[in-house]
């Protein structure tokens, strides 16, 4: 198939291939509707071999978008293209559960882990979908390290026109590692395939290795049907008895042995962590029966009789494994980790060898850590010059600003969009896990707002910081920030991409992508105003006296004024595409980021004052220090830049950010600048 790089696959624009193997290929995309990053996963031509198989794929293809979960990746949209079926999912950037095996750890983070994924599992069971290859690779972890159950094995029907599609029987589907008996043995499956492979998964987390190792394929499988189970407290003492109980029960060859249900299994997880370390005494459900986990009698005879067959699927295997390793799918770990996983240990029956699968980086455990800062609150003042203005001494200036280092950060926080409030001073972010409100003294989370699991476009934040309004795909959701509640949400153009809100809350301005900008009542989401615009409204912005809006669209920045509509012409820069604006503080300037350039211009004028270049991508964020004299931006290449507004040259580059930074912001007293990252850090730069 040939490269999609550039193309549009109904309304997602692919930006690169991320992943390939034998039966699909995943693309980074956009969704140029709501703007949102998407992993598109597209089945290869040659594997697309009937009518009946792209019926089948697109109807199960919708049982997994209506599946709705916290921890499960999302499926928002699926169709076929130039008659290839397709998936777009969630695009998640933390890695998988690869990155922790391998090593043991904690039971404590090992349950934790494994509660969210099986209640997702357990939600999934009552639609009745059995996923059949859980595994770690299949476990994806966020920008936050919420781990989020992937790949329902839908493209694993491949080759088997006849069988039932997902939830069907009659093949042998999945990983071999973590393939329950009756899996193996192509016999009829429910949910307790994924209850068995759950308690490999436990036990590889807390020792740091499968619990079965071969050293081919079919061995390995056989060693699932026959062996005994293996005790993890034999590898960590430390470990309450009632972790190999939880295991055994979980991994019993006998499936009538099993947990009944997920739930079952979770409840027990539950009480163990509650249990804690305490005497090795059992506190599990009722229906944990004593059992012997070794008594194998029927399945040892079992396997006499499976010997012939497996010998004569070992030339289909063969085929299958060699022709893989020929043809390995290529991988690049420096990419984040789609949503979509690609198949390249799945194939139907295909067995997987006991290497270690490459692990993508990733620091799992959801915790804030920060770089020890004294407080905020013991700011300095000088008098300047004969004039009664008191200047903070550690204001950020010309004079000082090759000292700029990074004084503290926030960890492990999904950073979409965030905004530095003057009246309460405090940071406030939207990202994947919701709106978080951020102590900018000490760098940690005073307040946690969930959204659902939705993801926001952009946020507004009111100049009390009482209210923050939510851009989420065709809504406008406002939130009281004290009483940490939803007060009302509404429905606003299709394309709706950036949103801001006027100094005095009483409107807000959205950019569309479909070539316009219009002001709506805060209150009710009534049309005040539509302008038309280009396309693309990647940014919006009213100016701090709310005389002006500017938008940011794919042919440069556009301003009106606001009571009169009348459009202010900009010199420049009309053939650029505009991601990020800021106004000055006396709203004579406007500063605009672009690709591999900022201009700033002067306002109402609109002269071009300077036009700031460099090999920096795209310029997500920009602002205006409080006294005008500083720009800072932030971009792609994961700089955040200090530039000289009045000399217009760059004055410092800060370097610690490891990925895009998608936003910037100076403190109200011109103190810090706050910078956000994809990478799940919120850093904070001052004096030292």
């Amino acid at each position: 198939m040939d490269d999609l790089t550039g193309k549009m696959i109904g309304k997602y624009k692919v930006i690169e291939e991320i992943g390939r193997g034998g039966m699909a290929v995943v693309y980074k995309g956009i969704d140029t509707l709501l703007g949102r990053m998407v992993a598109i996963k597209i089945i290869l031509p040659d594997q697309t071999t009937s009518e009946k198989f792209v019926k089948r794929f697109l109807k199960e293809a919708k049982a997994l978008a209506n599946l709705s979960h916290t921890n499960i990746v999302k499926v928002f949209d699926y169709g076929e293209f130039e008659g290839l079926p397709y998936l777009a999912m969630e695009y998640v950037t933390g890695g998988s559960l690869t990155s922790l095996v391998g090593s043991p750890v904690k039971f404590e983070q090992a349950v934790n882990l494994l509660i969210p994924i099986a209640r997702a599992l357990e939600h999934v069971h009552k639609q009745k979908i059995v996923h059949r290859d859980v595994k770690p690779a299949n476990i994806l972890l966020n920008d936050v390290g919420q781990p989020l159950l992937s790949d329902f094995g839908i493209l694993k029907i491949v080759d088997s026109e006849e069988s039932q599609g997902l939830t069907g029987t009659g093949m042998v589907v999945g990983t071999p590692a973590y393939m329950a008996p009756e899996q193996i043995k192509g016999k009829s499956i429910d949910a307790r395939v994924d209850i068995y492979a759950m308690g490999v998964m436990f036990y590889e987390l807390l020792t740091g290795k499968k619990p079965y190792e071969a050293d081919s394929p079919i061995e390995l499988s056989l060693k699932h049907i026959n062996d005994p189970i293996p005790r993890a407290k034999q590898s960590i003492r430390d470990l309450p008895i009632e972790a190999d109980q939880i295991i055994s029960k979980a991994m019993a060859k006998n499936i009538d042995d099993r947990y009944l249900s997920m739930d079952s299994f979770v409840k027990d997880l539950e009480k163990m962590l509650k249990k804690g370390t305490g005497p090795n005494t059992n506190s599990l459900s009722d229906e944990f029966e004593s059992f012997d986990p070794s008594n194998n009698k029927k399945n040892k005879k079992w396997v006499y009789l499976l010997i012939p067959a497996i010998l004569i699927a070992g030339g289909l295997l063969y085929f299958f494994v060699i022709q893989d390793l020929i043809n390995p799918n290529q991988y690049d770990d420096s990419k984040s980790v789609a949503a979509a996983v690609v198949e390249t240990d799945d194939l139907i029956f295909k067995m997987t060898s006991t290497a270690t699968e490459p692990a993508p980086t990733a620091t799992l455990e959801p915790t804030i850590t920060f770089t020890p800062k004294p407080t905020l609150t013991a700011t300095e003042f000088i008098l300047a010059s004969a004039t009664p203005t008191i200047v903070p001494l550690n204001f950020i200036s010309t004079a000082n600003v090759e000292s700029i280092t990074e004084v503290n950060r926030l960890e492990k926080i999904s950073v979409i969009d965030f905004d530095w409030v003057e009246e309460i001073n405090k940071i406030v972010n939207a990202g994947s896990a919701g709106i978080s409100i951020i102590d900018p003294a000490t760098m940690t989370i005073s307040q946690r707002i969930p959204l659902g699991g939705q993801i926001p476009n952009a946020l507004a934040v009111s100049e009390n910081g009482d209210s923050a309004y939510v851009l989420i795909g065709t809504e406008v959701s406002k939130f009281d920030l004290n009483k940490q509640q939803l007060i009302t949400e509404y429905n606003v153009s299709n394309g709706a991409f950036s949103i801001a809100l006027s100094k005095n809350g009483d409107k807000i301005g959205l950019g569309i992508l479909d070539n316009k900008v219009q002001i709506i009542e805060s209150e009710t989401g009534r049309v005040l105003s539509t302008f038309r615009s280009n396309y693309g409204g990647w940014s919006v912005l009213f100016s701090n006296d709310d005389k002006y809006i500017a938008a940011g669209t794919s042919q440069g920045s556009l301003v009106w004024e606001v009571d009169s509509g009348l459009w202010i012409p900009l010199q420049s820069g009309q053939n650029n595409k505009i991601y990020s604006l800021a106004f000055s503080s006396d709203n004579s300037q406007l500063a605009a980021g672009s690709n591999n350039s900022i201009f700033v211009w002067d306002i109402p004028s609109g002269t071009l004052l300077h036009e700031f270049t460099g090999d920096f991508g795209s310029v997500n964020g920009v602002d205006f220090s409080p006294n005008n004299e500083l720009l800072v931006s932030g971009s792609d290449n994961s700089q955040v830049i200090i530039w000289d507004v009045e000399q217009g040259k760059k004055l410092k580059t800060l370097t610690n950010h490891t990925s895009a930074v998608f936003n910037v912001r100076f403190s109200p007293d011109g103190e810090f600048i706050a910078s956000g990252a994809n990478e799940g850090f919120i850093r904070l730069w001052g004096l030292p």
